[in-house]
């Protein structure tokens, strides 16, 4: 039908996109290549555990705008919770517990006393920031307040970004950070605590939002690769499958990274060389190597360990089955470590094999029982993982737009469109806010059907 909105790709945004757009009773076709929901959040099944694809996690919690995308479509009491604030750092052979407010940073064991004083004159006219703010720092990197520091005092910004950006300081913006900072203070309705599906798999997220999409008369087609979208007098008119099947409709809404469709969906004359040059700067993502283990043993009851130190190839250790226990069988304990490599590791076993072993050991320095209770292991290697931060000035309004000039009916959801927040929470923040452009171009069509019949 031509009034029927199709997207592309059953991720957290394209999901988002379609839950919130039958709420406002527009039909909603979503194509999605895989066999499944879920994107870059899918999970699978492996020896009667729940593994994700990567760690995923709903920062900020109830201010998170996957939180906020579940509110508004009446849903999120449907879904079950753990709570995620037991975070440490490990330096130095010590743990030192993640600040969840301004009062623990004068027990910031991280950094030596006599520095968190100065921290705090950083920090705290962060926390009290506005966006509006923060955006006048995006050109800036966070380093330029971090290089004077003392190297103990920069290891807390170190696993700080490591935490929220799966990034290192030179790559993160300033204003990226202060943002971050901003949503944190309780003092400005922030929170410190992060979420979790208690059942395990945080694509059970991606699941209620397809649920909530096909009982509202949305329909989602697994399996079900795109070819091309049709772009005809600068109007979208449809899209073609890789079966051969054409789509018609007057609104086409991609979810995938702008940078790859523009190239992968269109035709060669749709966008000139001077906008694709543009998009390709957003081409930036980083590749991972991440492992499961599996324990016979408990060998912390923390849920995320973030190692400090260049010594260290884990940069983060998460306790999976202390955070959510369904995720595991009765006695057994699954835990995940990952850390970014060069993106020519993905491809070589041998390389892999090296990373993991060196991870292996550094959860052994800080867990001495580790090997002996190990289970099973079960390596991951990503090429092309979406950048959470870009660089300093390709981050929020600088990313690519929602909407392209010119062109009527297309738009571009998911976290490297105009955005901000981490992972998911960029996907689904993006499709808040391109909701009322979709929702506009829709009202321009039916008032232009309505004029041509009426004529």
């Amino acid at each position: 039908m031509k009034d029927e909105v199709i997207i592309i790709g059953a991720g957290v945004s394209g999901l988002s996109s379609a839950a919130l757009l039958v709420k406002d009773k527009i039909p909603v076709r979503i194509f999605e290549k895989s066999p499944k929901v879920g994107g870059r959040t899918t999970s699978t099944s492996y020896k009667g555990h729940i593994l994700d694809n990567g760690f995923h996690i709903m920062p900020f919690y109830k201010t998170s705008a996957v939180y906020k995308v579940l509110e508004e479509i009446g849903i999120v009491s449907d879904l079950k919770l753990s709570i995620v604030d037991d975070i440490t750092f490990f330096q130095e052979k010590k743990f030192h517990k993640y600040p969840k407010g301004i009062l623990d940073f004068f027990r910031l064991s991280i950094v030596p006393m006599k520095s968190r004083l100065r921290l705090l004159r950083i920090l705290l006219p962060m926390a009290f920031s506005s966006m509006e703010k923060a955006e006048e720092l995006d050109s800036k990197s966070l380093t330029k307040i971090t290089k004077t520091m003392d190297k103990k005092t920069r290891s807390f910004f170190d696993a700080v970004c490591m935490l929220a950006f799966a990034d290192t300081p030179d790559h993160v913006s300033l204003g990226e950070f202060v943002r971050t900072i901003i949503r944190a203070n309780p003092f400005k309705g922030g929170t410190s605590e992060f979420g979790y599906p208690s059942e395990g798999g945080y694509d059970k997220i991606s699941k209620m939002l397809e649920e909530y999409v096909k009982n509202n008369g949305g329909v989602v087609s697994l399996s079900t690769p795109i070819k091309k979208i049709v772009i005809q007098n600068n109007h979208v008119t449809g899209v073609v499958l890789e079966s051969g099947e054409f789509f018609p409709s007057n609104c086409v809404i991609v979810s995938n990274p702008a940078y790859i469709a523009v190239k992968k969906f269109f035709d060669d004359e749709v966008f000139d060389k001077k906008f694709l040059s543009k998009v390709e700067k957003l081409n930036k993502t980083t590749s991972v190597i991440e492992v499961h283990f599996c324990l016979s043993k408990k060998i912390d009851f923390r849920q995320i360990v973030f190692p400090v130190g260049s010594n260290y190839t884990a940069k983060g250790v998460f306790f999976i089955t202390n955070i959510a226990p369904s995720v595991s069988p009765k006695g057994e304990h699954l835990l995940m470590a990952g850390t970014p490599v060069p993106s020519e590791y993905t491809d070589n076993p041998q390389k892999i094999r090296e990373v993991v072993d060196k991870m292996k050991v550094d959860i052994s320095q800080i867990y001495p029982d580790f090997k002996e209770n190990l289970l099973w292991e079960r390596p991951m290697a990503w090429k092309l993982v979406e950048a959470v931060v870009k660089e300093p000035g390709l981050v929020w309004k600088q990313k690519m737009p929602h909407h392209i000039e010119g062109i009527k009916g297309l738009f571009f959801v998911g976290d490297s469109t105009i955005s901000y927040g981490i992972g998911t929470d960029s996907a689904a923040h993006s499709s808040m806010l391109c909701h009322p452009k979709i929702i506009n171009h829709l009202k321009e069509k039916s008032e232009q059907e309505i004029q041509i019949k009426q004529n």
